[in-house]
């Protein structure tokens, strides 16, 4: 990971992404948002990021299917979901092809903050 990590985080809900990425920046992170798949994707291939904070259930492309995509494409990609479902198939799913972290909705921010800290501790290490 860079010296300031970069998180794109990816929701329908704009109020969540917009929250979130005010919060995440406050605290020093690098952040890009996205209503959509799709739009996490053209983000993506315009701009790497280090870790991946998605919402589950979206319209069109779910977290899933971006994650199943963006392993393809950028296998070092950290991903996390953040989901409101805690016992969906697209979870268990998820768990089993190597989700880092499933967050459940409202997300508590310290939690979040600590888990992104020590991802990027990690990393580091690892490089």
């Amino acid at each position: 990971m860079s010296e300031t990590t970069s998180i794109l985080v990816v929701d329908d809900n704009q109020a969540n992404t917009d929250s979130l990425a005010d919060i995440l920046e406050l605290k020093g992170f690098l952040v890009y948002v996205a209503a959509s798949g799709a739009q996490a994707l053209q983000i993506l291939h315009e701009q790497p990021v280090d870790i991946l904070l998605t919402d589950v259930k979206m319209p069109g492309m779910n977290g899933l299917e971006l994650f199943r995509e963006t392993r393809q494409l950028y296998p070092n990609l950290t991903t996390i979901f953040m989901t409101a479902y805690s016992a969906d198939e697209l979870i268990q799913q998820g768990r089993m092809e190597g989700i880092k972290a499933i967050l459940d909705k409202p997300l508590d921010i310290h939690f979040l903050l600590t888990l992104l800290r020590s991802l990027k501790r990690i990393n580091s290490i690892a490089q």
